[in-house]
C-alpha cells in the first residue's frame, strides 16, 4: 500500500472516531432548508452520510483508474511481444539472407579459385612445353655446332696430317 493510500485510511479512521465521539450532536434534530422546502432531521447524520458517499465515488474513481490502467498495460504488454516477434522474425531474416550471401559469396571465390588454379596448371604445362622446346632446340643446336667443328677438325686434320 502506497502513502497516499495509508493517509487516506488514517483521515478515515480519524472521521470515524470524530463522528463516534461526537454521535449525540450529529444526531440531534435541527430545521434544514433546501432553499424550496424545509425539513425536520440530523444535519450531523445527513453530512456524514454525504461524505461516505464521496468517499464510495472515489474509490469507485480510483478503482476505475486502476482497472483502465492495467488493461491498457496489458495491451501494450501485448504490443510490445508482438513487435518483439516481429523483430526477431526480421533478424532471423537479415541472419538468413546473411548466410545465403555469404555461401554465394564463397561459391563464387571458389569457382574463381578453381578457374585460376587450372590456368596455373594450364601455364605450367605451357611453360613446361616451351622448356621442352627450348632444350631440345638447344639441343639441335649444340648438336649442330658439333658437327660443324667436327667437320672442321676434320678438315683442318686433314690437311695438316700429310704434310
Amino acid at each position: 500500500m502506497n502513502i497516499l493510500g495509508a493517509v487516506i485510511g488514517l483521515v478515515l479512521v480519524l472521521l470515524a472516531v470524530f463522528s463516534l465521539a461526537n454521535w449525540p450532536l450529529f444526531s440531534a434534530p435541527a430545521t434544514l432548508s433546501f432553499i424550496v422546502f424545509d425539513i425536520q432531521g440530523s444535519l450531523g447524520v445527513i453530512l456524514l452520510g454525504v461524505v461516505l458517499v464521496l468517499v464510495g465515488l472515489f474509490l469507485l474513481y480510483a478503482l476505475t483508474l486502476r482497472t483502465n490502467m492495467l488493461i491498457e498495460s496489458r495491451r501494450y504488454n501485448q504490443e510490445l511481444q508482438a513487435q518483439r516477434k516481429l523483430a526477431e522474425a526480421a533478424e532471423a531474416s537479415r541472419l538468413s539472407e546473411l548466410r545465403t550471401q555469404v555461401e554465394q559469396e564463397f561459391a563464387a571465390m571458389r569457382a574463381t579459385v578453381g578457374e585460376l588454379g587450372g590456368q596455373v596448371e594450364q601455364n605450367a604445362l605451357s611453360m613446361k612445353q616451351s622448356l621442352d622446346e627450348a632444350a631440345n632446340g638447344l639441343a639441335a643446336l649444340v648438336g649442330e655446332m658439333d658437327d660443324k667443328i667436327d667437320r672442321v677438325l676434320a678438315r683442318n686434320g686433314g690437311q695438316n696430317g700429310p704434310a
